[in-house]
C-alpha cells in the first residue's frame, strides 16, 4: 500500500491579507497591523517588509522607514471569520484536516497516485478565489517536510516534494532552526553532533539526537527522514479560556 501524504497551507500575510479582502485599496499598498495597544507593527505585508519595516519595532520608528504605509489595528473577529472559511475550503479537498494555527493547516494528501501537485494547486488557487486570501501549499511525506515545503515556497506558492533524493536537496540547504520546534537553544545542542542543516539532522544518529532532544528529537528526527509519526488532530482545540473553564469542572470535588 502507497504511504499517504501530509499537506501543509499557509496563509502569506494572513492579518495584512485579511485587510486586504474588506479593503480592496490596500492591494499592492504597504500595509501593517498593529498589536492591540498599537504601539507596534505584527504583521506587514512584502511592499513594507522591503522598505525595512522589522515585526515588533515601535509604531513611531516604523513609521520613519515607511511614511507612506498604512496602519491598521488586528480585529480578531474578523480574521477568524476568514480563518474558518479557509478550513472549510481545505475541507473541500481533504477528508481529514488538522487546524494547527489561525491561518495555518494540515490535511490528508492522499497516496502519490492522487496528483500531488496538481491538489496543491487546486487548493491554491481555489481557497485565493473564494476567500480571498492568498495561500502556500506544500505536499511530502510527513508533517515536518510539508511545512518545510511550504515554507519555502513562498509566497504564493505551490509544490509537492515527494521524491526523497530532491528533499534532501531541500534539507541540505535549509538551516537546522527552520525546523519547528528547533530553537536556538536546542540547535545548540545539536552542534555538538556536527549539525547544522536539516539534513545533518536527518543523517544523525537517531538515538544520540534522542538523548540531546528527548523523544521530541526523535519524533522530528523520523520525520525529516519521510517517516510520518505525527497524527493529524481533526478535532479543533477550543479557546484558551473554555478549555481551562472546562478543565476546572472536570476536576473531582469542583463546585460552582
Amino acid at each position: 500500500m502507497r504511504p499517504q501524504l501530509i499537506g501543509h497551507l499557509d496563509a502569506d500575510c494572513f492579518y495584512v491579507s485579511a485587510e486586504r479582502v474588506r479593503f480592496p485599496f490596500l492591494r499592492d499598498k504597504p500595509a501593517g497591523v498593529l498589536g492591540n495597544q498599537g504601539a507596534c507593527v505584527i504583521a506587514k505585508s512584502y511592499e513594507m517588509k522591503a522598505a525595512g519595516v522589522a515585526t515588533g519595532e515601535p509604531i513611531w520608528e516604523e513609521r520613519a522607514k515607511c511614511p507612506e504605509g498604512v496602519y491598521l489595528k488586528r480585529d480578531f473577529r474578523w480574521h477568524e471569520v476568514l480563518s474558518r472559511q479557509m478550513l472549510a475550503a481545505v475541507r473541500e479537498f481533504s477528508p481529514a484536516v488538522e487546524y494547527y494555527s489561525i491561518d495555518e493547516f494540515f490535511f490528508a494528501a492522499g497516496p502519490p497516485a492522487h496528483a500531488p501537485q496538481v491538489l496543491a494547486e487546486a487548493m491554491r488557487d481555489h481557497i485565493r478565489r473564494v476567500v480571498g486570501v492568498p495561500v502556500t501549499v506544500g505536499v511530502a511525506r510527513s508533517k515536518a517536510l510539508a511545512k518545510l515545503v511550504s515554507d519555502t515556497a513562498k509566497p504564493f506558492g505551490a509544490l509537492a516534494q515527494t521524491d526523497p533524493d530532491a528533499e534532501r536537496a531541500l534539507l541540505d540547504r535549509l538551516p537546522v532552526t527552520d525546523i519547528t520546534g528547533i530553537a536556538s537553544r536546542r540547535a545548540a545542542r545539536l552542534e555538538a553532533l556536527g549539525v547544522r542543516t536539516c539534513l545533518d539532522f536527518a543523517l544523525a544518529d537517531r538515538k544520540r539526537v534522542r538523548t540531546l532532544l528527548t523523544v521530541v528529537g526523535e519524533e522530528l528526527w523520523h520525520e525529516l527522514n519521510g517517516v510520518a509519526v505525527r497524527p493529524l488532530y481533526t478535532a479543533r482545540p477550543p479557546h484558551n479560556r473554555m478549555h481551562l473553564i472546562a478543565t476546572r469542572l472536570r476536576r473531582p470535588g469542583f463546585v460552582q
